[in-house]
């Protein structure tokens, strides 16, 4: 092996011959080193555009830079714990809000008489002010095995250490990669375990270890099945193991990466090397791959050859983020780059991004389309609109100069390769047709009478409170007719402050579903582009620059669904509006789900009819029945309450009636049990105007989930049986 390069590869069998899996390859540099000495895993984490890393020798420092190379100003950390025993900080992970969560490697004092022996175990803490100080939390891995006072490495007689934390892509787990340095030697060797992400305010008890396939043995005291077992026990004088991992999730590769020492010979804590593994999936301990060989012990002058670790070199990297290329640490000192090398592959992660961001554009704007994808290159590129082949748009970036009605709809690209082809997946393009000013011809002379349109739902306004930021609004509909028709939806909060609501969400974000769930469109703050649509289909004016959302787009005939999500808790208002009633499809059934609550957290519907005549609808409020649908809150017993014009209620159902069983089918709406109380009624009301429904809990004291459903029935008058639900 080279002095200065090291490569290397395992094998993956493709369909298309024996081609290389992901590499590390390891080349020399300019030599750095880390701002203070160091004697564990060193993690790093931004804040304010500064680097902060820390580095332990029995008590955590903290240094502060503009970026690896330093220059560094260094303190030390003030560590609130109940014990006196040395502390190693190995992990940290930074919260959005400026909270830092962090664990440590503490190693107890005076476990084995007269002898320096210890069994370390692994803790938690917590800063509000950047890592200056630190709260002590408790344990949260130990080992069950008694120690072994006999143990000849040198250092430990047992124990939980040397490890790292990560955080998965999706924030749902911590994982921790760590050493068991006792027990039977079949035991011994890199062990994980992981406690979920919300726990990590109160994390102790909360760790679960791997074992036999599970993540079943408690993170104090339980038994584990290391990924990678010793081949001689830690207890030896010559172990032969692997330990002290490091992970990071690599950009480039779109994997996770470790990084590990191997101890070979004596005495106890000699090293040999060290060593990298990949692995895509941290759920499953077994995808890790065979640990290979990247550098040798001859390539690093001294004894103390441990800790290896990267630090990123792109923005924002660290010890737990890096990309193509980063910087290789081993005991602090940085002699080396790291490259990561992707295995070749057919496209991947295919991602389509617009410009404008929103996917929405005014008549006659540009509006552009941009592909990236992973794999292997050259790669070629053919554009779709509505399914259909684009002539000539064969770049990785579709530019549309001057967009009209025409260019309104769904863009999908086809990356291909000399390995495969993949698809993106579908983005809409909404198209804002401004409303032309027409000066009206008034005909001298009326031979015959307007024609107006039949009675139809205009409109749908639903009002609830959202939990928390886990809260989902979500209100649904369906047009009918073979032809899409314009939607204009919106998703209210800081707007209703100009009608003195108060507790309303501060940053509503909607997304549209189709009938197949796929995200067609979404919208984060609305476009001021949009005020005219507003008006013409009567809606308020929203404040300009406010965190509402909205979007005007042309949605195909059938189902979809409109999904509302905020960043906190609070009152948010959904619509939906019909702003081309003349179009052969229309609206014939809205829906909304919500929690239900006393007081203000009923769910309020509002909704418009407008044209001549009057319109039969069916209306329904769901509680028991939306237990079928697998949900477990839902509201016990709701009652449905309409409303029309001056607050005067007009009708009511608590429970529904078994003569309404038929109109349910005629309406196409789902079967209730026979019982349940569910309500539900049939109301003729005369168009022009508007109307609310109003859900509630026949209980005050009780919550659920509830749905309120609205359909429109044949005909213009209602049958006996329609007021059988009161």
């Amino acid at each position: 092996m080279s002095l200065s390069f090291a490569r290397l590869g395992l094998a993956l069998g493709l369909m298309l011959g024996s081609l290389p899996a992901q590499e590390a390859r390891v080349r020399s540099a300019a030599e750095v080193a880390m701002p203070t000495q160091v004697d564990s895993n060193s993690p790093a984490f931004w804040r304010d555009g500064r680097l902060f890393w820390f580095g332990s020798h029995g008590r955590p420092l903290l240094s502060e830079g503009p970026d690896q190379f330093g220059p560094w100003t260094t303190r030390e950390v003030s560590l609130e714990t109940p014990n006196a025993w040395p502390h190693w900080m190995e992990a940290v992970a930074p919260d959005d809000d400026g909270v830092l969560w962090g664990w440590y490697h503490t190693e107890p004092i005076g476990l084995v008489p007269n002898s320096t022996l210890t069994a370390p175990k692994i803790g938690a803490v917590v800063s509000l002010d950047g890592g200056r100080s630190l709260r002590d939390l408790g344990h949260v891995l130990e080992s069950g095995d008694p120690i072994d006072p006999t143990a000849q490495n040198g250092y430990f007689a047992g124990g939980h250490g040397d490890f790292t934390v990560l955080a998965d892509r999706e924030k749902r787990w911590f994982y921790f990669f760590f050493d068991n340095y006792g027990g039977p030697t079949e035991t011994q060797g890199v062990a994980i375990a992981r406690m979920a992400y919300e726990d990590r305010f109160n994390p102790v008890g909360k760790v679960w270890k791997f074992h036999n396939g599970a993540w079943q043995e408690p993170g104090k005291g339980g038994k584990v099945t290391p990924i990678f077992p010793v081949q001689k026990s830690w207890q030896r004088r010559d172990p032969e193991a692997l330990w002290g991992p490091s992970v990071h999730w690599n950009t480039h590769l779109r994997s996770y990466v470790m990084l590990l020492n191997r101890a070979s010979g004596e005495p106890g804590w000699s090293q040999e090397g060290v060593y990298v593994s990949f692995n895509a999936d941290l759920s499953r301990p077994d995808g890790w791959t065979e640990p290979v060989k990247i550098l040798d012990k001859s390539q690093f002058s001294g004894w103390y050859f441990f800790y290896p670790q990267v630090m990123g070199l792109e923005s924002g990297g660290t010890d737990r983020l890096a990309g193509r290329v980063a910087r290789l640490y081993v005991n602090g000192i940085s002699k080396w780059e790291i490259e990561f090398v992707r295995r070749p592959s057919a496209p991947v992660e295919v991602q389509v991004a617009a410009l404008p961001s929103t996917g929405t554009v005014v008549s006659g704007g540009a509006a552009s389309f941009t592909v990236t994808a992973l794999g292997n290159t050259p790669m070629s590129y053919q554009w779709f609109k509505d399914g259909i082949e684009i002539p000539g748009a064969t770049s990785a970036t579709l530019l549309i100069a001057a967009a009209g009605s025409a260019q309104a709809g769904l863009y999908t690209v086809v990356v291909t390769n000399e390995l495969g082809a993949a698809t993106s997946a579908p983005v809409m393009l909404t198209v804002q047709v401004p409303i032309p000013v027409v000066t009206p011809v008034v005909p001298p002379v009326v031979t015959e009478p307007p024609v107006l349109p039949a009675p139809y739902l205009a409109n749908l306004s639903v009002r609830a409170v959202m939990a928390d930021e886990h809260a989902v609004l979500t209100v649904g509909y369906v047009l009918h007719g073979a032809a899409a028709k314009p939607l204009l939806i919106r998703a209210v909060g800081p707007g209703l402050a100009q009608f003195g609501v108060l507790g309303a969400v501060e940053n509503p974000r909607l997304e549209l579903f189709d009938a197949a769930a796929e995200k067609v469109a979404a919208n984060d703050d609305w476009l001021p582009a949009l005020a005219a649509d507003f008006a013409a289909v009567g809606a308020f004016p929203l404040p300009v620059g406010s965190a509402d959302a909205a979007m005007l787009g042309t949605a195909p005939a059938g189902s979809g669904t409109a999904q509302v999500r905020a960043t906190g808790g609070g009152l948010a208002l959904v619509e939906i509006y019909d702003p081309a009633p003349a179009r052969s499809s229309r609206i014939v059934n809205v829906s909304a789900r919500a929690q239900v609550a006393a007081g203000d957290g009923v769910l309020i519907g509002g909704f418009g009819l407008s044209g001549t005549g009057s319109r039969r609808l069916l209306i329904r409020a769901l509680g028991p029945q939306l237990e079928n649908y697998g949900v477990a809150s839902a509201l016990a017993d709701p009652v449905l309450e309409i409303y029309g014009a001056g607050d005067t209620k007009i009708a009511e159902s608590d429970n529904w009636s078994e003569a309404l069983a038929a109109i349910f089918a005629e309406a196409g709406a789902p079967a209730l049990a026979p019982g349940s109380r569910d309500a539900a009624l049939v109301l003729t009301l005369p168009a022009g105007a508007t109307y609310t429904a109003v859900v509630h809990s026949r209980d005050p004291e009780a919550a659920g989930e509830a749905l309120l459903e609205i359909y429109e029935l044949a005909g213009g008058s209602a049958p006996a049986a329609d007021e059988a639900a009161r």
